[in-house]
């Protein structure tokens, strides 16, 4: 079967035999019918490689866009990294010509600009495009990620907040519409950041300070306990027509909330400078620099397991399935362990 539709200012030809699809652009409708019809012959005679050939990268991941990230978790940040493959050089290569070595220069390439944890997660999303190509469309014969070796996982983050930092992260982020909120809440429930957006009134029950996710990172639904900060915080908020607490997405919300971080360092130099301090003290000073939105995660399993919380308690709080990933955010303090040697001395004594 064959169709030809407009998109935009060209031409597209697609055709599909015995759920095998080959798809091309043109600038005519002429010469999209001529390839259609051409292209349908080939693949009628079991020419696949050749179908698969003359299907770009960007024309694939558009497809596995439209057809299979609806069904995933995550899709608004897959739909983004896609978005890099699509604009990179790779983008324009048809599959066939896409081998190892051209996706391990873009992963050096990448590892230029990026953490080696987010280029994973770049080769992770464009390896399941691969995938599907091979598996369910059959237009791709290798998948070239597979071959090549990828980045180590990076050093887990131990970044705690200093003294008064969510203080005046939250008063810079005043300007933007529930910024405030979502960053209490995220520091008071240690929920993921989709899991903060994903909230629905419906799940919520502010009598009994419980929040309920019914799909999580992890594929299982979790209650979340609310302290009585957080219930204070959602009580405050507007109910939406739509039902969820909150409009923003992921990409949108990190993107405030570094502005908001941006914001308060520079009021904080200001003070800093006001106060007589040199521009090389300035450059020394660490206070609200490198502050990322999921490190108020870290901070509340950190605060769990400091204020008693054993590992199982805490892991039921954050949705950990294993000892090991709650092990990578619980960053307890030297001070807090000194208190606590100190405690058990006086009690020996």
């Amino acid at each position: 079967m064959s169709n030809i539709r407009q998109r935009g200012d060209k031409w597209q030809a697609r055709v599909t035999v015995d759920g095998v699809t080959a798809t091309k652009s043109f600038t005519r409708r002429t010469d999209a019918l001529k390839w259609s019809q051409h292209q349908q012959v080939l693949m009628e005679r079991g020419d696949y490689q050749k179908a698969g050939s003359l299907t770009t990268l960007s024309e694939t991941i558009k497809r596995y866009i439209l057809e299979v990230l609806p069904t995933r978790r995550g899709a608004s940040q897959e739909k983004y990294i896609l978005a890099y493959w699509q604009a990179a050089a790779l983008g324009s290569r048809p599959l066939a010509s896409i081998k190892p070595a051209d996706v391990a220069a873009e992963r050096d390439k990448r590892l230029q600009e990026v953490s080696s944890g987010s280029v994973r997660r770049y080769l992770d999303s464009l390896s399941g495009v691969f995938s599907v190509a091979i598996r369910d469309w059959q237009i791709a014969s290798i998948n070239p990620v597979r071959a090549i070796r990828k980045p180590a996982n990076g050093r887990p983050r131990e970044r705690r907040l200093m003294h008064g930092e969510l203080e005046r992260v939250i008063a810079a982020a005043s300007e933007a519409p529930d910024l405030p909120a979502i960053i209490t809440l995220a520091v008071e429930s240690a929920m993921r950041r989709s899991e903060i957006l994903g909230l629905e009134w419906r799940h919520i029950d502010l009598s009994k300070r419980l929040a309920y996710l019914p799909l999580t990172k992890n594929g299982s639904s979790r209650t979340v306990p609310l302290t009585t900060t957080a219930v204070q915080v959602l009580t405050a908020l507007p109910r939406r027509i739509d039902g969820k607490v909150f409009q923003k997405n992921g990409t949108s919300l990190s993107g405030a909330f570094q502005r908001a971080v941006q914001r308060a360092r520079k009021s904080y130099e200001a003070e800093r400078l006001a106060s007589g301090a040199s521009a090389k003290e300035l450059e020394q000073d660490n206070y609200l620099c490198g502050l990322r939105l999921h490190d108020l995660r870290h901070e509340r399993i950190s605060t769990l397991v400091e204020g008693g919380f054993n590992l199982v308690e805490a892991a039921a709080v954050s949705g950990h399935l294993t000892m090991q990933c709650l092990k990578r955010y619980a960053h307890i303090r030297p001070e807090h362990l000194i208190e606590k040697l100190d405690r058990m001395a006086a009690g020996a004594a």
